[in-house]
């Protein structure tokens, strides 16, 4: 039996986007499943567009999801004399031929009609005719004969496709300047690499049956086809800029885990059958299948993506997210090493964060004090009359807290509220905000022991000093 081989296809005009990374992975498991091979093509002919820094680009993205082509990469500028061959041997077949047809005359001829089609005035030029254009310098363009018959082919995804032969035009594959066609290159390269299956976007369906004329006019034997739908944002539109990030690189700058993006992208327009919703590399490499691809357009869930990223980031090992988070300060300026007290700030923070970027705001106050105050918080836990007295209770509790610990620290503050008839709430509000600058943190009492007894006792003071000036510039105002 037929080894199968497919490949992944991109063009270097810009950053990997979710689409085609969808198309990628697709492939991927695809391959793998049936122990196949996973081939990648850089479709780099558009001089003027493509540019190596997005093939650099895309390359560390499917590196960084963990997509490993099989073999060498082809690079189709690196292909021009195969295509040369392509087109000569169609030419000499007479399955090709020129034209040189202005682009004036064939708008004349056209006329009002948008269902002109061209009408095949150069097919039957002799050979003498053609010779005395060339010797005479005129331009022109290469056109395939295509036959008139319909195409049909079974679509992986859509089922049986069929095209009418009154659709088609004799379509040009080689531009004016020389350069080959898109529809040529592709058929000549996936022939090339030994292809058997493109999976593909469904906005590729109608390049289909110009593809299939090709492989028949050049005898080779067309591959099979898989179009897979778009993916559309909230809107039910194409999923564009519009909506948000939409390149692979942009979701991994904005702390999003590989194995959760790959996972989350895997679900957009596939689905393994029950209800699993993570499901690692190898658990989607043995169930995917492409009868399981939807042929309905997938719809683009943000919240469902940062909501598996949420996921992944809770199982991942403590060493491995310790590694993230020291990383991520360091980046910004603030140097850790790996400590008891950092494992347990690290899986403090883990259930509260959805992305890894979430993990600077989120600790940011275990190393360094608030430099300002929530102005929500401020409001509503700075501003009684009897705040300083408050604080100043709370930093006299934890500077002689014995032993220090959560359990010590809980029992007496809740204690001394029993005592003065107080809601703990009234001394635990205003702690938090002294210590952390926002009224959102961890556990209290588990955030106390990790910021240190000196460390909280300075900030509450801090806090004190702000309440004092924040109170004098508002008698000031009045």
């Amino acid at each position: 039996m037929k080894k199968t081989v497919v490949r992944f296809a991109p063009s270097p005009t810009g950053f990997l986007h979710i689409g085609g990374a969808r198309t990628a992975l697709f492939n991927y498991l695809f391959a793998r499943h049936v122990n196949g091979e996973f081939r990648l093509r850089i479709e780099d002919t558009d001089k003027n567009r493509s540019k190596p820094e997005f093939t650099e680009q895309i390359l560390s993205s499917m590196t960084w999801l963990g997509l490993k082509a099989d073999g060498e990469i082809v690079f189709q500028s690196k292909r021009t004399t195969k295509y040369r061959n392509a087109v000569e041997k169609l030419l000499e077949s007479g399955r090709a031929y020129r034209c040189f047809c202005t682009r004036e005359e064939i708008e004349e001829r056209r006329g009002n009609d948008p269902g002109w089609k061209y009408d095949q005035k150069c097919a039957t030029l002799s050979k003498g005719e053609i010779q005395e254009k060339l010797d005479a310098g005129e331009p022109f363009v290469v056109r395939l004969k295509v036959p008139r018959e319909a195409v049909q082919f079974n679509d992986l995804v859509r089922g049986e496709m069929r095209f009418n032969a009154d659709e088609f035009e004799d379509f040009i594959i080689v531009r004016s300047d020389g350069s080959p066609i898109y529809q040529l290159t592709v058929v000549v390269d996936d022939h090339d690499m030994g292809i058997t299956h493109v999976i593909r976007g469904d906005d590729h369906l109608s390049n289909t049956p110009k593809q299939i004329f090709l492989y028949r006019a050049l005898g080779f034997t067309p591959p099979v086809f898989g179009h897979i739908p778009l993916i559309l944002g909230p809107d039910k539109k194409r999923l564009s800029k519009r909506h948000g990030a939409t390149s692979v690189e942009e979701y991994k700058n904005q702390g999003f885990l590989p194995q959760a993006l790959v996972n989350f992208i895997a679900l957009l327009g596939w689905n393994p059958g029950d209800d699993r919703e993570i499901m690692g590399m190898t658990e989607l490499t043995r169930a995917f299948s492409v009868e399981r691809i939807s042929k309905n357009a997938a719809v683009f869930d943000f919240t469902k993506a940062l909501w598996l990223n949420g996921q992944y980031i809770s199982m991942l090992p403590d060493e491995k997210l310790e590694d993230i988070f020291i990383e991520l300060y360091e980046n910004k300026g603030i140097n850790l090493e790996k400590t008891p007290r950092l494992t347990k700030i690290v899986n403090l923070l883990r259930p509260r964060v959805r992305t890894t970027v979430e993990l600077w705001d989120a600790g940011l106050f275990f190393f360094r004090a608030p430099e300002t105050y929530a102005p929500k918080g401020v409001r509503k836990h700075f501003s009684g009359e009897d705040t300083e007295k408050i604080l100043n209770a709370d930093a006299e509790l934890i500077q002689s807290c014995e032993p220090f610990n959560e359990e010590e620290l809980e029992a007496r503050l809740r204690g001394r509220a029993e005592r003065e008839g107080r809601k703990a709430a009234r001394y635990i509000h205003p702690l938090r905000l002294a210590l952390t600058g926002s009224t959102a943190s961890p556990g209290i009492f588990e955030t106390v022991l990790l910021i240190g007894r000196e460390e909280c006792v300075r900030r509450i003071q801090n806090a004190i000093e702000f309440i004092k000036k924040d109170r004098e510039t508002h008698r000031r105002g009045r």
